[in-house]
């Protein structure tokens, strides 16, 4: 495990769920961390396997196991919502919604009320998924082309991606947002700068520098770059949900691969056991902010007068929140949602993981 890359994980994990509880001067961090986790998984996945580990036995391994890593997870958080909306008399969804969310295929769909439906965020897993099974074909059919090749493959596909987001509106660039074909160029980039990490000539120029600071620097300045940008200039939001994160995500990754094990300051700091606590829940952290939400509306929000019960449904779809900032909110949600994250990682989890990958 590569630690600076996990201690990112807590990073954008807990950025992302404070922008989902009122912090919207986030909100372009929730982009690049979505942005982050997809690139991420396909770097990490194309230097741990390699294209002929991938054959026959190996490929049914290796999707079974990314696939219990998705499943268990997503149907109990799915199973602890239907019961929640039930309990509260506010359960209403058609079965066949029902039935996609289950399989994990809703972001497939380009309907909001079907992509976002029960938990919403597992929208994430559903992707994630379809690059996972696209993994092995990747490694065998993309990989070994030459690098000015898939750099070339990448170029085109992005153009295709600005061209969709150039002509859609709100609605239309959410559902490419989450539509994971769309999505997949992500993991793909992030394949393709594993293999840069392997450039000899690369290794050799940074590692003329003792550490990884002026590495964790360069990353820093062009995500915030990044951030300024949108939040000044109007103009270049379009492009911003993330054909323009994929910059600085990629060189914060590239500096986390290439200064491994000699980190910088700042990767010292993500190295560190409170991020790599946080990271190793990440996962869980994203997947039951919602829960954690419902919990601090119904069990804590009443007892402090700040919010009535019957707001539940915007607080669902973070209108709520948006308009009234964080304030106590976030002192009460995050801290219940990475409990909840450290209970069933503990307890359901890790467990479930271990009886799964001995069958």
């Amino acid at each position: 495990m590569i630690k600076t890359i996990n201690g990112w994980r807590t990073v954008f994990a807990l950025m992302i769920v404070l922008f989902h509880v009122g912090a919207t001067s986030l909100e372009e961090m929730t982009w690049a961390g979505v942005t982050f986790f997809l690139m991420a998984s396909g770097m990490l996945l194309a230097m741990k396997h390699p294209m002929e580990q991938l054959d026959g036995a190996a490929y049914k391994r290796f999707a079974w196991n990314h696939a219990t890593k998705l499943f268990p997870l997503h149907w109990l958080t799915l199973a602890l919502w239907l019961v929640v909306m039930a309990v509260l008399g506010l359960l209403d969804i058609r079965p066949i919604t029902l039935a996609l969310n289950a399989t994990l295929l809703h972001s497939w769909s380009l309907t909001h009320s079907i992509y976002f439906s029960c938990n919403k965020f597992s929208w994430f897993l559903s992707t994630l998924l379809f690059c996972y099974l696209c993994y092995p074909l990747l490694a065998k059919w993309f990989s070994p082309l030459p690098l000015r090749v898939r750099c070339l493959f990448i170029g085109v596909a992005v153009v295709i991606d600005i061209l969709l987001l150039a002509g859609t509106g709100d609605y239309g660039r959410t559902a490419l947002y989450v539509f994971p074909p769309v999505r997949l160029i992500d993991f793909v980039i992030g394949m393709t700068l594993a293999d840069a990490c392997r450039d000899p000539g690369l290794s050799r120029l940074l590692g003329k520098s003792e550490n990884g600071t002026d590495a964790d620097l360069v990353g820093l300045a062009l995500l915030s770059a990044m951030v300024m940008t949108f939040r000044s200039n109007p103009s270049v939001l379009p492009w911003s949900d993330a054909v323009l994160w994929w910059i600085p995500v990629g060189a914060i990754l590239m500096s986390c691969v290439l200064y491994d094990k000699r980190e910088g300051v700042i990767g010292k700091v993500l190295s560190s056991r409170p991020f790599q606590w946080l990271g190793n829940i990440s996962f869980e952290i994203f997947m039951l902010q919602g829960l954690a939400a419902l919990a601090y509306n119904y069990g804590i929000a009443p007892l402090l007068a700040h919010m009535g019960v019957n707001d539940l449904y915007d607080m669902v779809n973070n209108d709520l929140m948006r308009g009234h900032g964080p304030g106590l909110i976030v002192w009460f949600i995050l801290p219940i949602d990475i409990l909840l994250a450290w209970g069933v990682n503990r307890l359901f989890t890790r467990p479930v993981t271990r009886l799964l990958r001995r069958q």
